[in-house]
Parts: structure tokens; sequence; C-alpha cells
């Protein structure tokens, strides 16, 4: 009877096991959660991206390489009809008025080359993308009509702020509301650099590895406040 109390060992071991094991599933868990949410966030911000460029690849309508289900661009000419300066704002925006072959004209904003190598009465090329001028064309200038993309920054910004919060809290294991205060940060800058990033069309490399670098300094700053808890 002794012999088999004592090979149970001490009362409190299994106890203190069991909330070891506990809480090392929890950590996972909040890491599993919090790394799958970023993730899913970056690839929405990535989709943006994409979106916003795929215009470039797209083929011809008409031409061979379009088969029939593919997206393809359409080719308008296009007048200019007014043109604008802006001088209100930090930087001066330069604006034309053009008028298409098949909707009615619209304001788009140029590169400063483009706004004075052209004028009133002037022909300029348009490329039409999912029904909308995508890029204006004129003597070598090529312009981007970027679209702003705020719903899906925004669910981009929540998810990457969310995935921040569960890995710090995953990391720190604290009761600490450090995680939660940086994600607040986290989503008001995610969602405001993925605009940025959406309509520049910076290189890929530019466009992924600073944010992700972003998220991986704030994550770290909020596991370090919290741990300091």
């Amino acid at each position: 009877m002794n012999a088999r109390i004592e090979d149970a060992g001490p009362p409190g071991r299994t106890a203190r096991v069991a909330r070891v094991v506990g809480r090392v599933l929890a950590q996972g868990l909040l890491l599993a959660a919090g790394l799958a949410s970023t993730v899913l966030g970056f690839q929405w911000f990535l989709g943006a991206y994409d979106a916003g460029g795929a215009y470039r690849t797209a083929p011809a309508c008409g031409t061979a390489a379009a088969t029939p289900g593919t997206d393809c661009t359409r080719h308008e000419t296009g007048k200019v009809v007014a043109k604008q300066v802006d001088n209100s704002g930090d930087n001066t925006v330069y604006r034309v008025t053009v008028t298409r072959e098949t909707a009615p004209g619209d304001g788009y904003s140029v590169s400063k080359e483009f706004y004075h190598d052209t004028e009133v009465g002037a022909d300029v090329d348009l490329t039409i993308w999912h029904g909308r001028v995508a890029e204006v064309f004129y003597r070598g200038h090529r312009d981007p009509v970027p679209t702003t993309p705020w719903l899906t920054s925004l669910k981009a910004a929540l998810l990457v702020a969310l995935g921040s919060a569960l890995t710090a809290h995953g990391l720190a294991w604290s009761s600490s509301g450090a995680p939660s205060a940086v994600a607040v940060a986290v989503c008001v800058l995610s969602f405001f650099g993925s605009l940025v990033f959406t309509v520049s069309q910076c290189s890929f490399g530019v466009t992924l590895g600073i944010p992700v670098f972003g998220w991986v300094v704030m994550t770290a700053f909020a596991t370090a406040a919290a741990l300091d808890y």
C-alpha cells in the first residue's frame, strides 16, 4: 500500500504538468491564429495590388491572345477638352479632362510632362479595363489612372492588426493591454499603407518587404511591452 502511494509522486505534480501543457497549447493556438490572420490579411493586400496592375499584362481585345473568358483591354481615342492646375495642396496637381468615344468625359491626374505636352483638342489614347479608364497615353507619356481599394484595404488592415495582437499575446502570455493598443496603430498604418502601395504600384519586393518588416517590428514591440508588464 505504501509503495503504491510513493509511486504516485507529489499530489500537485499532475496539476502543475496539466497547467503547463494547457498554457503551451493555448500559446500555440494564439500563435497559429495570429499568423493565419496575418497571412490572410497580406493575401487581401497583395490581391488588391495585383488587381491594380493587371491591365498591363492583359491581352488586347480582339487579338488571338484574348481567348473567350479572358479579361482583355480595349483602346479608345479621347480628346482633351480642358486642362487644370491645382496648387491648393502641398503638391501641384495637373489634370486634363478627356471626352471618350463611348462614355462621358472625365478628368485625370497626369504628370507635369504630360500636362505641358498636351493641348486642348489633342487626341490621347485611353486604355479601358473592366469598363473604366486604366491609363492615358500621349506621345510617350503613359500615366495610370488608379482605383482606390478602400474596402479591401480596410479588411486587410483589420486582419493584420488582429494577427499582430494574437501573435504578441501568444508570445508574451500576458494580460497586458499593450498588444491590443499596438494593434490599433498597426491597423491604421496598414490601412493607409495598403492604399499607398496598391495605388502607387511600386515593385513587388518593396510592396511586400516594407509592410512585412513593419509588421514584425510592431509585433515585436507589442510582445516586449507585454513581457515588461
